[in-house]
């Protein structure tokens, strides 16, 4: 005891203690009375405190969604965020935070109301929240929010392009492209469900790239808010380019088509104008096919068929002159009427060593068309029956053991006609109902 009395003793007798414990004691009573004073004022703003909306109880996975207008914007949890304007003790103010103001918004919904899909106005209230009190909130960046209430709901649509190129150049084709073609929409699912179609608009003067946003319109063709629609992207790239024009004859290709039928089909419109790379258009000189015939599918009539008329790639058919769309279809038309028809009994056998066939059913009746002169004299030596052995069948046969079988439904045959008649084809696609495979 006595040296800690020695020790205090000549502790208090140091003057540089005493003017140490002098200036703690004197600060901290500056701190205090700032703390407590109203003579050292001051407003600040506090940024991006976060609003906490909380919706009354429902039967439905009802989530809210923020009109984008207002101007404010969402934290990671998504939340809204706005700015607090506070006044207090200099000190006090200096030291808040965010999390030391508690904003919470209350829907205004009347009593005993059912939530249900529409817009809310809600107003937004504020509490203190830890030991830093000594200062009060002169305002909010905003007093209410709107928000729809409302099950979420992504869909995606095409984008339509409703752009307009102006050009003066007869010769070319103002071509507009978009950099996509579709677009993904979230938000309230009965106004996603109002969306039948999203478009981009806007008149386009010189060649080059633009971006333009979205116009959503309904069934009706008005136009809707987008208040409350968030695209997966914000715009798209629309590119304008001048192309050259040619005019490109149609053509129909043919398989199986025997060498003296010199019946041609007629195609209507017999030629499109189509607008593309020069390089691009030079590939179709001699003719853009429209479809293939095959001869094994036509009897002895006169054949009609309308067939979409594909662009090369890169390219689009554009409209005649005089024409206001262009033509997205062409009438094929083949009279084979003038042609008679026969029907041909053929025996169906195949050869191979070491193994016995048995066919099911074992003749086919084989259909043909052709010149009347030739077709009559037609017979069944003439024709040429190939037996499709498919590979898996193949496999299993060489499993066999002598005297061991295996059978196989629906075998397809391939009948060859004789090139002396070289007017005449054969109709249709054959197959067994059953091959039996034996081995010797």
């Amino acid at each position: 005891m006595k040296k800690n009395k020695s020790f205090l003793s000549r502790l208090f007798s140091s003057n540089i203690f005493l003017l140490i414990l002098s200036f703690i004691l004197s600060f901290s009573s500056w701190v205090v009375v700032s703390f407590v004073s109203d003579t050292n004022i001051k407003t600040i703003t506090i940024e991006k405190v976060p609003v906490s909306i909380d919706l009354p109880e429902s039967d439905y996975d009802y989530t809210f969604f923020l009109d984008k207008y207002y101007g404010v914007s969402l934290d990671d949890s998504g939340n809204p965020l706005v700015d607090v304007v506070v006044k207090g003790n200099a000190i006090v103010v200096g030291s808040l935070k965010p999390e030391n103001i508690d904003i919470t918004g209350k829907i205004n919904i009347p009593n005993n109301a059912a939530l249900s899909p529409q817009e809310y106005t809600v107003s937004l209230n504020y509490e203190k929240s830890g030991v830093l009190t000594n200062y009060e909130v002169q305002s909010i960046s905003t007093s209410t929010l709107s928000v729809y209430v409302d099950q979420p709901l992504e869909k995606e649509f095409d984008i339509v392009n409703s752009c307009t190129f102006k050009n003066t150049d007869n010769t070319k084709y103002a071509n507009l492209t978009l950099s996509q073609s579709k677009v993904k929409i979230k938000g309230p699912e009965s106004l996603i469900n109002e969306i039948s179609s999203v478009e981009v608009h806007g008149e386009i003067t010189e060649e080059g790239t633009v971006k333009k946003g979205f116009v959503y319109k309904d069934s009706e063709g008005r136009e809707l808010t987008d208040a409350y629609f968030t695209p997966s992207v914000e715009n798209v790239s629309v590119t304008a380019k001048l192309l050259p024009i040619a005019t490109v004859n149609l053509k129909v290709e043919y398989k199986n088509k025997p060498s003296d039928v010199k019946t041609q089909a007629n195609i209507s419109p017999s030629a499109v104008r189509i607008a593309g790379e020069q390089a691009e258009l030079d590939k179709y000189k001699n003719g853009l096919t429209l479809t293939t015939l095959d001869y094994a599918e036509l009897k002895n009539e006169n054949f009609e068929q309308d067939f979409t008329i594909t662009p090369p790639d890169n390219c689009k058919i554009i409209a005649d002159e005089n024409e206001k769309s262009a033509p997205t279809k062409a009438k094929v038309s083949l009279d084979l009427g003038p042609y008679s028809e026969n029907t041909v009994s053929k025996k169906i056998t195949y050869d191979a060593d070491g193994y016995t066939y048995t066919f099911t059913p074992g003749d086919i009746s084989i259909q043909l068309y052709g010149d009347e002169t030739q077709i009559k004299g037609i017979t069944s030596s003439d024709i040429k029956l190939t037996v499709d052995i498919p590979d898996d069948f193949k496999s299993k046969l060489q499993e066999l053991k002598s005297g061991e079988s295996v059978s196989r439904q629906g075998v397809k045959l391939k009948p060859e006609l004789s090139s002396d008649y070289s007017e005449c084809w054969i109709y249709g696609s054959y197959t067994v109902d059953q091959v039996t495979v034996t081995k010797k």
